[in-house]
Formats: structure tokens, sequence, C-alpha cells
């Protein structure tokens, strides 16, 4: 190698075994303090029951360990009401519905924001199981922040990953089978994945 390059060349090494260390030998997260835990039982007036899966299921499938999966009952309907944090954020934000609502049938219906939280941007899609239709709505936070589209969201964090610790996403979503997309501000899985939000975000920073 020319000696001219060399200095250049070692710089260049040396940025890139920064993120190797942080992430691979440091194993370098930062945790924020809150947990899904923090949603309770009853939420806007509706009770709940937990959903029984095989133990593991939120960790193969989206690699967390701090999780909660409830049907709520809104009226005459049942909500079902998924949360989970990761730090492998690519687990929550592509597609969660192929693993969270598995036996249901979803098509993406784009992205929402309703009058009563104009500010989150709620990922929505239409279900359908039984000959009964509704919708789904989820929405995803990452350090203190909405994300509404997760290919730009992957390319600024691209960058910062290599040089900061990994930091925890969080995915709320919830599910009817009597809602519409028409009058998605009155859907029981709105309802129910809003007041979800509102008890995750309320918790005092430790």
């Amino acid at each position: 190698m020319d000696t001219r390059y060399a200095a250049g060349v070692l710089v260049l090494l040396a940025c890139a075994a920064v993120p190797t260390a942080l992430h691979g030998y440091f194993g370098l997260r930062q945790h924020d303090g809150r947990t899904t835990s923090a949603i309770p039982a009853d939420l806007d007036g509706a009770s709940s029951r937990p959903v029984q899966r095989r133990a593991g299921w939120a960790q193969s499938n989206f690699d967390s360990d701090d999780s909660i999966e409830r049907t709520y009952r809104v009226g005459n309907h049942d909500v079902w009401l998924f949360a989970a944090r990761s730090f492998d954020a690519k687990r929550l934000y592509h597609h969660p519905e192929l693993a969270a609502l598995r036996g249901t049938e979803t098509a993406g219906a784009g992205v929402a924001r309703v009058p009563g939280r104009p500010d989150v941007p709620l990922h929505v899609l239409t279900t359908a199981r039984g000959g009964q239709r509704g919708v789904a709505v989820y929405a995803l936070l990452y350090d203190g922040h909405f994300v509404d589209n997760p290919i730009l969201f992957q390319l600024r964090t691209s960058v910062e990953l290599l040089f900061s610790g990994r930091k925890q996403m969080t995915l709320i979503m919830a599910s009817d089978l009597a809602g519409s997309v028409d009058r998605l501000d009155e859907a029981p899985a709105t309802r129910i994945v809003l007041a979800a939000l509102e008890a995750f975000e309320a918790q005092e920073p430790p």
C-alpha cells in the first residue's frame, strides 16, 4: 500500500470499528425506563382478559421481552390489543400484522390521523375473519417520536446507530371486527389503541 494513503485507511478502519464495538462487543443499549406493563387492564371503561400464547411467542416473533396481549370488551365487541418493545426496531415496524394477526385476513389501508390525537400517525389495516369485517390500527413510537414512514425511519436511524446505542421501539396495535376505515375515529380498535398509548406515554421518566 502506498504510504500516502496509510493514515486515511487507518482512520476509516477506526471509524468502522466503532459501531462494531458498540453493538457487537459491548451490546450498548439505551433504556428509557418505560414498560408495556404500565398499560392497565381496564382502558377507557373497557375491561380485559389476557390472551394465552405459547411461551416465548413475543420473543421469537418480535425479539421482545417486554410485551402484553389482551382482549378488551368494548360495548358488544371484542378488541384485541398487543403492545411490545424491542431493540430490533425492524421486527416491529415491518408488517407486524403478519405474526400478530395470523389467522385474520388483513390489507393495508394507509396511514391516518384522527381528531382525538392528530399528532399520532395510525397505521391502518382492514380485517376480516369468519364473515366479519373490521379494522386494525397501530402506532410506532421511537425515542419519543412517532414513526409514520418506516422506510425514512430506517434511513435516518441507520446513520445514528453507527455511533450510538440501540433504543427501543414500541408497537401498540389493536384490532376489531366491527370498525370501519371510513369512520376510523369511531372504531373500537382506535379507541383502545389511543387509550393504551396515553397510558404508556404517561409513565414518569426514571
